[in-house]
C-alpha cells in the first residue's frame, strides 16, 4: 500500500515527460523522409500526427494500470483467505490461552522441589536416548553425528601408527584388510556401532603386530650364569627377553584403544541430547492435538522454557561434565583391570596349567619344521668331537660308554665329560625335534653363539605370538563388560547420585542451576509476553470480521 501511493505521487510528473515526448514524436512518413517538415509546420504535424496515438496509448502508460492489476489480484487472495484466516487467528490465540494458563500454574507451583523433579525426568529420558544410541538407533542424522573410519581415527587415534607397536604388514595391506576384516569403512557410524567396529580394528592390529627383533646383545645379556651351573639356560633367557618386549608392545596399543573409546563415547552426550529433544518435540506436538494440553514439564514449549531448569545452560554443562566423568571412570576401571590381565600373562610364562613334562613343552614351542635347523647347529658343533669320542669309547663298533641314556630311535648318547655327541645311524627331522626338546629342558652346559641366538629368538617370537593373541580376546572382554555396559547399566543410578550432591549443596552450585528468583523472573517476564499475544490476536480477529463483514455487503449490493 505504502508502495503504491509513492508511485501515485510521481504518476502527474510522469504523465508529463510523456506528453512532451509523445508531441515530439514523428510518423512512419516522416522518419522515411518522404514528407519533410520544417520549423513551425513540422510541429503542429507532429503534434496532429501524436493526438490519436497519444489517445491510444494513455490506458497503457502509467501506474493506472499496475495499481489496478495489484489491487485486482490483492482483493482475489484476500476473499480467496479471508474465510481460513479467522480460524487459524482462532486456533493460535486458543494455544496461546493454554500456554499463558500453564505459565501461570508453573508460576504459582514455583519451587525448588519442582526444578528438582524436572531435572530428574530429564535423566530418566536422557539415559533412555544413551541407551537407545548404544543398542542401535537411527533418531540422530549420521550425516551430522556419525563419522567414518578415516575420520574417526584422524580425531581418536589410529592404530597402525602408534609408537613402539609397528605393524607386521604395510600400509597398503593394511588398508585391504581395514576393508575386507573390519567393513563400514566409508559408513557414517555412531553408538554402539561406531564402538564395535573400533574393536574389529583393534583385534585386527593386535594380530597384526610385528614380532620383536632381538638383537645379539640382548641374547646375550639374558644369557647370564646361573646359581648351580654356568650353562645358558635357554627358556629363562627367553622368558626375560618375551616379557620385556611384550610388554613394550601391548601398553602402547592398550592406550590407544583407551583413547579411541574415549573419543567415541565422548560422543554420545550430543547424540543422546539430540535424541531426547526430537522425542520431547513429538510428544508435545502428538499432546497438542490429542488431549488439547502440552505437556509443561516436557521442557519443549516455549512456556515452560524459561522455567525448565533442563534449558538452563548450567544445568547442561553440569550434567556434560557428570557424563565424561563417568567416562573416565568407567576408562580407569578397564585399563586397571587390563593391566592386570597383562601382568599375569607377561609376569610368568605357563607352558601347561597341567602337565609339566616334553608335552607340553613340545606345544609350547614351533613346529618341528620350523627350528629342526637350530638342532643342526647343535648337531654340527658336536661333530668336531667325534673323534674323541670314539677314541675314549674303543673305536668303531666298540660298546657304548657308560653314561648313554635312552636306547632305540630317538636316543641321545650323553657322556659324562664330553659335548654332545649325534648318533651314528641317519637322522630325520622328527627325532631331531624331540632330542632338541630334551635338549632344552636339560639346559645344555654350552655357550655356542649361534645356538644360542636360534633357540632363544625361536622361543621369544613364539612365547609373543601366542600373547598377542590372547591379549586381543582379553582386552576385548574386559571393554565390552566393564566400559561398555556401565552406560546401559550404571551410568542412570551414577547420574542421579552426582545430582543428588548437587541438591544436598556439595560444591556450592545449587544455588546457581536452581535460582528461584531468576526463574521466577523469567516466568513472569514470559507471562507479560503471551498475555501481549493473546490481546494483539484478539485485536487482529476483530479487524478481519470486520473486514468480511463489508466484503459481504458490498456483494449483497452488487448482487
Amino acid at each position: 500500500e505504502d508502495f503504491v501511493s509513492a508511485c501515485a505521487e510521481n504518476e502527474e510528473v510522469d504523465r508529463e515527460t510523456l506528453l512532451r515526448r509523445l508531441r515530439n514524436y514523428r510518423g512512419p512518413a516522416a522518419k522515411a523522409g518522404t514528407v519533410p517538415h520544417t520549423g513551425k509546420s513540422a510541429r503542429a504535424a507532429a503534434s496532429m500526427g501524436s493526438t490519436p496515438a497519444m489517445r491510444s496509448l494513455l490506458p497503457r502508460v502509467g501506474l493506472n494500470l499496475l495499481r489496478t492489476f495489484m489491487e485486482k489480484r490483492v482483493d482475489e487472495c484476500y476473499r480467496r483467505n479471508v474465510a481460513k484466516i479467522v480460524p487459524m487467528l482462532r486456533e493460535e490465540h486458543a494455544t496461546c490461552e493454554r500456554r499463558l494458563e500453564a505459565c501461570e500454574e508453573e508460576l504459582k507451583a514455583l519451587s525448588t522441589e519442582r526444578l528438582m523433579a524436572g531435572a530428574d525426568a530429564f535423566c530418566d529420558d536422557f539415559c533412555a536416548a544413551l541407551k537407545d544410541a548404544v543398542q542401535g538407533s537411527i533418531s540422530a542424522p549420521s550425516d551430522r553425528f556419525g563419522e567414518t573410519l578415516d575420520v574417526e581415527s584422524a580425531n581418536g587415534g589410529a592404530f597402525n601408527d602408534v609408537q613402539g607397536c609397528p605393524m607386521a604388514v604395510s600400509d597398503q595391506t593394511w588398508d585391504r584388510l581395514l576393508s575386507a576384516e573390519v567393513g563400514n569403512r566409508q559408513h557414517r557410524l555412531y553408538g554402539g556401532s561406531q564402538y564395535h567396529r573400533a574393536l574389529r580394528e583393534f583385534h585386527l592390529a593386535s594380530r597384526c603386530l610385528r614380532l620383536p627383533t632381538i638383537t645379539e646383545d640382548e641374547i646375550a645379556n639374558s644369557a647370564g650364569v646361573g646359581d648351580t651351573h654356568d650353562g645358558v639356560n635357554f627358556l629363562r633367557a627367553s622368558c626375560v627377553i618375551a616379557l620385556e618386549k611384550a610388554r613394550m608392545s601391548f601398553d602402547p596399543l592398550l592406550e590407544a584403544l583407551r583413547s579411541r573409546m574415549a573419543h567415541v563415547m565422548t560422543r554420545l552426550y550430543p547424540i543422546g541430547e539430540y535424541m531426547l529433544i526430537q522425542k520431547r518435540d513429538r510428544e508435545t506436538a502428538y499432546a497438542r492435538y490429542g488431549s488439547g494440553r502440552e505437556d509443561f514439564n516436557s521442557g519443549s514449549s516455549s512456556a515452560g522454557g524459561a522455567a525448565d531448569v533442563t534449558q538452563n545452560p548450567q544445568f547442561r554443562e553440569l550434567v556434560r561434565s557428570i557424563f565424561d566423568k563417568f567416562i573416565e571412570k568407567c576408562s580407569h576401571s578397564t585399563m586397571r583391570r587390563c593391566q592386570d590381565d597383562l601382568t599375569a600373562m607377561t609376569r610368568f610364562v605357563t607352558w601347561d596349567l597341567h602337565e609339566r613334562s616334553a608335552g607340553a613343552l613340545r606345544r609350547s614351542l614351533p613346529d618341528q619344521t620350523d627350528i629342526v635347523s637350530v638342532y643342526q647347529v647343535a648337531v654340527k658343533a658336536s661333530e668336531k668331537t667325534k673323534g674323541n669320542v670314539r677314541s675314549r669309547g674303543g673305536g668303531d663298533g666298540g660298546p657304548v660308554p657308560k653314561g648313554s641314556v635312552g636306547e632305540g630311535k630317538g636316543a641321545i648318547v650323553r657322556h659324562q665329560d664330553e659335548a654332545l655327541s649325534p648318533l651314528e645311524e641317519e637322522t630325520d627331522s622328527e627325532r631331531d625335534y624331540y632330542n632338541l626338546l630334551q635338549l632344552m629342558e636339560e639346559a645344555a652346559c654350552s655357550r655356542d653363539a649361534n645356538r644360542t641366538n636360534l633357540v632363544v629368538g625361536g622361543l621369544v617370537q613364539h612365547i609373543v605370538a601366542q600373547w598377542r593373541q590372547s591379549f586381543g580376546r582379553t582386552v576385548t572382554t574386559k571393554f565390552n563388560c566393564f566400559f561398555l555396559m556401565p552406560f546401559v547399566d550404571e551410568f542412570h543410578r551414577f547420574l542421579r547420585d552426582e545430582l543428588r550432591k548437587v541438591y544436598d549443596g556439595e560444591g556450592g552450585e545449587v544455588c546457581e542451576i536452581f535460582d528461584l528468583v531468576s526463574a521466577r523472573k523469567a516466568l513472569q517476564q514470559q507471562r507479560e509476553e503471551l498475555i501481549s499475544e493473546c490481546t494483539a490476536n484478539k485485536l487482529l480477529q476483530q479487524k478481519f470480521d470486520s473486514a468480511a463483514g463489508l466484503m459481504r455487503e458490498q456483494q449483497e449490493n452488487t448482487t
